[in-house]
């Protein structure tokens, strides 16, 4: 083997030995790095997770006395509606329940507001007074199956209001445990009107 040849065999398993090296200590390096950006990232998307609904951030204790008020009044005066209205058991088992139950409800927001100095209305708003108003031109069968309708989505609503106002950081600790106390007695509303719905449209 000629001195030209041997050097230049030797040039090149030097140059493959310095690649491996090379690679090698790039491989470690990128082992050992830490893994800050991903770890930040998920970091600052739990940041922005919370367990309050978005309507719990909106909720003031004004609002929701307003519209625990308002809907409470709806489903007494609905209630005795249907009580004058149907012929129907189940209705009026409903019917009755509405009224003894809001009205507790009613008379416990009533005394938490007069605490805290918060304004009641008086009288139902325009969407549940065009609800009255309709459900007062009807009678039997379908007097039942609107009813029922509406005492299903009302209690939809409702329970996401309560729901919402048992989180929310602003409400007052009255309100909150108001809110809290009454959710499970609305749930069991919602439970009912649904299932009574789904009966009256048969």
């Amino acid at each position: 083997m000629t001195t030209n040849l041997r050097r230049s065999l030797l040039s090149a398993a030097l140059i493959a030995s310095q690649a491996l090296t090379f690679t090698a200590l790039a491989q470690q390096t990128d082992e050992n790095r830490p893994r800050q950006s991903t770890l930040d990232r998920g970091t600052e998307v739990d940041r922005t997770r919370t367990t309050q609904s978005p309507m719990s951030k909106t909720v003031t204790p004004q609002s929701f006395a307003t519209q625990a008020a308002v809907i409470g009044q709806a489903e007494i005066e609905l209630g005795q509606l249907a009580l004058q209205q149907t012929q129907d058991k189940g209705v009026r088992d409903y019917a009755q329940r509405m009224v003894k139950d809001h009205q507790a409800a009613a008379a416990k927001l009533r005394q938490i507001a007069g605490e805290e100095s918060l304004d009641l209305p008086q009288s139902l708003d325009a969407e549940h007074e065009a609800l009255k108003e309709k459900l007062s031109g009807l009678k039997g069968a379908a007097f039942d199956r609107e009813y029922a309708r509406a005492m299903a989505q009302g209690h939809d609503k409702a329970v996401a209001l309560f729901e919402s106002a048992s989180q929310a950081s602003q409400m007052t600790p009255e309100l909150k445990e108001f809110a809290a106390a009454t959710l499970p007695t609305l749930r069991q509303h919602m439970e009912m009107a649904h299932e009574l719905h789904a009966k009256e449209r048969g």
